[in-house]
């Protein structure tokens, strides 16, 4: 019987995109696609929201991060800084993880004339802190596909677990191939990706706006959690991101801010 092999997760490539979420899927995949998760309606307030925001505070520039030019730094206004909040994601988050539900990061990855290049092959779970159960929920308020810079996933990449280290994977390094997947979102569709699946997107070659709030739920036993959304806490103690280099005496991280110091 195959447990996490190639062939058994190409076989389940027509079941991870559906109106309904499927966690058997979802576990052996790493991904699932709901279709029409949210309603049309709620979407479009929030790209007003946006439109409204990007016109006001974006479009003549933003502060590009030059480490991830995706990630958008600049505050958001408060209807979409609270889209993680929103029942009907969190009644999904549910599914995945269960009564008790946490957060770990909200924040918009977007592609635009100020980022439209493309994203290295990585997982996320890396640069995390806590337990490795983790999942982005993906809302896209725009079209987000092959066109502009949509997201790949190496579905089943997940079961290998942390590498060792953080930056860009090399696949042909592993004897294993995966298949690959580039769904086509519209406002409304939503994406589950497990933290620590593989992923990467190209360039938003069409020119057209990749609009895309990332939501990473967790369980409420998680001490990287920064909110409890559902449910009651089950664990009694947390960390904070902010803190990590003050956990260590040397690290990795230390040697290299180290280095820089000296090289300036």
């Amino acid at each position: 019987m195959a447990h996490n092999s190639p062939e058994l997760v190409r076989g389940l490539i027509d079941k991870l995109d559906s109106t309904k979420f499927n966690k058997e899927v979802f576990d052996k995949t790493g991904l699932f696609v709901i279709r029409n998760a949210l309603p049309k309606e709620l979407v479009s307030e929030w790209k007003k929201e946006w439109d409204e925001f990007y016109e006001k505070s974006l479009a003549n520039g933003r502060n590009v991060n030059v480490n991830n030019p995706v990630d958008l730094k600049e505050e958001l206004p408060e209807k979409l800084a609270k889209i993680y909040k929103n029942d009907f994601l969190l009644d999904v988050a549910e599914q995945v993880f269960g009564k008790d539900v946490a957060l770990l990061n909200h924040r918009f990855v977007i592609k635009d004339k100020f980022s439209p290049g493309e994203v290295f092959l990585h997982h996320d779970y890396c640069y995390h802190i806590g337990n490795p159960n983790k999942a982005s929920f993906f809302v896209p308020l725009s079209y987000a596909g092959k066109k502009n810079g949509g997201l790949t996933y190496y579905l089943g990449t997940h079961k290998y677990g942390y590498l060792g280290d953080a930056g860009e994977i090399d696949p042909d390094h592993f004897k294993e191939q995966w298949p690959q997947v580039t769904p086509e979102l519209e406002p409304g569709d939503l994406a589950i990706m497990n933290s620590v699946l593989w992923h990467k997107s190209g360039i938003n070659e069409a020119g057209i706006d990749r609009i895309v709030a990332d939501i990473i739920y967790q369980p409420a036993d998680d001490p990287s959690s920064k909110e409890l959304l559902r449910g009651q806490w089950q664990t009694d103690i947390f960390i904070q991101h902010k803190d990590i280099v003050k956990f260590f005496k040397t690290s990795r991280v230390k040697k290299i801010i180290e280095l820089k110091e000296k090289v300036k």
